[in-house]
């Protein structure tokens, strides 16, 4: 992945195929998904949250160097990930990178956008620090 890969102020959002899950295996570090839902309740929440992440620089600073980021839409789910809840107990997690099960979910209700983001990037500070190579 080369550094023009990467939005310069965004984030590089990975779909569910092969290489986004080769990339989880190698890299062996925690996954943020996000799983966009429009017929859940908390759609207008999880929407405010999507369009505030990019805002924040730590955020993109980790997601670019550190942690994949994962993008889902809810129809689309896999059944694995289903059978874990996404898209149903929650929409927004931290996942392990052995087996994709959430080690930390997010309540995009729990506070405003920013607030949510604010707290996401604690949590991947917080892995980071215990998770180093």
């Amino acid at each position: 992945m080369s550094e023009s890969d990467f939005p310069g102020e965004g984030i590089l959002w990975r779909g569910w195929n092969e290489e986004t899950l080769a990339l989880i295996q190698q890299k062996g570090l925690p996954v943020l998904l996000f799983v966009a839902d429009p017929n859940a309740l908390a759609w207008p929440f999880l929407k405010a949250v999507f369009r505030a992440m990019p805002a924040n620089a730590r955020l993109r600073e980790l997601l670019h160097e550190r942690y994949p980021a994962l993008f889902l839409e809810a129809d689309a789910l896999p059944e694995e990930l289903k059978l874990l809840g996404a898209g149903d107990r929650y929409h927004i997690a931290v996942l392990s990178p052995a087996g994709l099960t959430p080690m930390i979910t997010i309540d995009p209700v729990h506070g405003a956008p920013a607030e949510v983001v604010a707290e996401i990037v604690r949590i991947l500070e917080r892995l980071d620090a215990v998770w180093r190579d």
